[in-house]
């Protein structure tokens, strides 16, 4: 029935010239059914449309002739507006976007009214020898202007729009409502009231307030109203588009230029202000979720400036570290840094900003708000402008000190002997390598000492291994107590001991081993049952020299230690 109305209003009139009507609204009400309607429900509301515009057409327009053509002429154009709105449309009744209007506009105010508005013409120049151009050009027009006025509305309507505003709306927001449409009526009535003041903006300001308040809805309410009431305006001959010379098919034109600017400047409007809030209301949802992240967080967030300036820290600083975050900003980081980890911590700032897709971790010391030194590990990423350039860094700062005590003690247990708390083999074998190296590069003098526990094997046969191990730790003290603390001490394994003598010559060297040779040999342990222990030891000492390896430094070494042996036993021996 709104079909048959709407086609019998326009065609009764809008045809001015005996040919086309110049003013279409029917298209819109089956378009706007058929987008949201399964196809295989389309049947039924294309036959009913078919049989109401024919009867308009029949009765109204061009007579019974003309009624089976142009009902399929308008009944195809809304279908194929459907069609091509389904397919190249993803949200054509919701009009969320600017490309998803544009769309529309190019779909239903220019492709499908352009084509079949040359067979329109063509049937009215059949009929009534009337011109094709130009019945082309109102068909064309007049089906535009409403399928692009009055569609909108009908598909937010038949999308649900409508109805979910009506129910989520508070009495308040309806009252807005109403008083937004009837400052749009008013400033429509007004322009179209009177034929002396041409004030064809006016109605505009109140349609863009209805589209700040009311969104897309309050958009196409808006062009509803100004359209009915100009076009009623209009063909009663009042209002400003009276002024223009000419017929009234030229009025008519000049109106459905005003309205077509009307739409295209309201409904752009309002899909741009949705898609404006609904990114802010977007930016506010990631904003709340990062708060709440950064206030709960266990780690420190920062932002930092390129010149590593502080402009953010997250309040975790304060339980984490001693520091309240809001003394800390617009500070560099350094005063927290210890000094000799600064250098660093600067190192990898500067990657971070030269390298921005990349993270970069640093580990470094620095120093709570009480004063102690932590051990902290940050994670730095950079953070790029729209051109790409560095603006910063953001980093991820997590305390570490607890792990790197562990990491401390597990290094010190895999470096140490269990038995004497002296340095292992591979302890050695490192600090070795180490001496070898600084004694290429600086000529720098140094001793490699062997020492070896004489029988002590009948040691443990006659005392026990208890005992043993009393005699392996009163060595290793003795050794420890006598040699210099710059000096390293190993037990290389079993009854072997071996110590580097950093810087020593080899006479300094054999004073101090014999020394250590001698007092062993006096002293005296206990085993479990009281019995008295006497050992000795013999030692071969080699010069740690340039250009010498390790291996053959410890085999020259422990040549020394086995002539030392086979020539009596405690006793020692400098390597040839």
């Amino acid at each position: 029935m709104s079909y048959f109305v709407a086609a019998s209003l326009t065609v009764a009139y809008t045809r001015f010239d005996g040919g086309v009507a110049f003013i279409w609204g029917a298209t819109a009400i089956l378009l706007a059914d058929l987008v949201v309607r399964p196809r295989s429900e389309w049947p039924l509301p294309l036959a009913m449309c078919f049989v109401a515009g024919g009867a308009a057409t029949a009765c109204f327009g061009l007579g019974i002739v003309a009624s089976l053509p142009f009902a399929v002429v308008n009944v195809a154009e809304a279908a194929l507006g459907a069609l091509l709105l389904r397919r190249f449309v993803s949200h054509c009744c919701h009009f969320e976007s600017l490309p998803e209007i544009i769309a529309f506009f190019a779909i239903v105010g220019l492709a499908v009214p352009s084509l079949l508005g040359g067979a329109a013409g063509l049937i009215v120049h059949v009929i009534t020898s009337g011109p094709i151009l130009s019945n082309w050009l109102h068909f064309a027009t007049g089906h535009a202007l409403g399928a692009v006025t009055f569609t909108p509305l009908l598909m937010l309507a038949r999308g649900g729009d409508v109805a979910g505003w009506t129910r989520k709306a508070r009495p308040a927001d309806g009252m807005e409502a109403v008083i937004l449409a009837l400052l749009v009526g008013s400033a429509t009535l007004i322009v179209f009231s009177q034929t002396w003041l041409p004030l064809l903006f006016l109605p505009f300001l109140p349609m863009m307030v209805a589209v700040f308040r009311l969104g897309r809805l309050g958009a196409a309410a808006s062009i509803v109203i100004l359209t009915v009431l100009a076009i009623a305006a209009t063909l009663d001959g009042t209002g400003p588009i009276g002024l223009i010379a000419g017929d009234d098919g030229l009025k008519a034109q000049f109106l459905q230029f005003y309205l077509t600017v009307a739409v295209l400047t309201i409904l752009p409007a309002a899909a741009e202000l949705r898609r404006r809030k609904q990114l802010f209301n977007s930016l506010q949802e990631a904003s709340a979720l990062s708060r709440l992240i950064l206030d709960r967080t266990g780690d420190i967030i920062m932002r930092l400036d390129v010149d590593g300036t502080i402009r953010y820290v997250s309040p975790s600083l304060l339980a984490i570290a001693g520091y309240r975050p809001e003394d800390m900003l617009g500070q560099l980081p350094h005063t927290m840094i210890h000094e000799e980890d600064v250098p660093e911590v600067v190192r990898v700032h500067r990657l971070a900003l030269a390298a921005p897709n990349d993270t970069f971790i640093v580990e470094y010391r620095a120093r709570r708000g009480d004063g102690s030194l932590g051990w902290f590990e940050t994670h730095t990423r950079a953070t790029i402008d729209e051109q790409g350039t560095p603006t910063g860094v953001v980093s991820i700062l997590r305390e570490i000190t607890r792990r790197k005590e562990l990491e401390n003690a597990l290094t010190k247990d895999s470096l140490t002997d269990p038995l004497t708390s002296l340095a292992n083999r591979r302890a050695f074998d490192l600090a070795l390598d180490r001496q070898i190296a600084f004694t290429d590069k600086e000529q720098r003098a140094g001793c490699l000492a062997m020492f070896d526990l004489d029988h002590f094997k009948s040691v443990n046969d006659r005392f026990g291994h208890v005992s043993g191990d009393a005699v392996l730790r009163a060595f290793s003290n003795l050794l420890q107590s006598t040699l210099r603390t710059s000096d390293l001490v190993a037990r290389y394994g079993g009854e072997e001991f071996v110590a580097i003598l950093d810087g020593a010559t080899v006479e300094q060297a054999e004073l101090v081993c014999e020394r250590v040779r001698a007092n062993f040999a006096a002293a005296a342990c206990r085993a479990e049952d009281g019995r008295v222990i006497r050992a000795t030891v013999s030692v071969g000492i080699a010069s740690i020299t340039p250009g010498t390896t390790a291996d053959q430094l410890l085999r020259i070494a422990d040549q020394a230690l086995y002539d030392a042996k086979a020539n009596g036993r405690n006793r020692l021996v400098l390597a040839a």
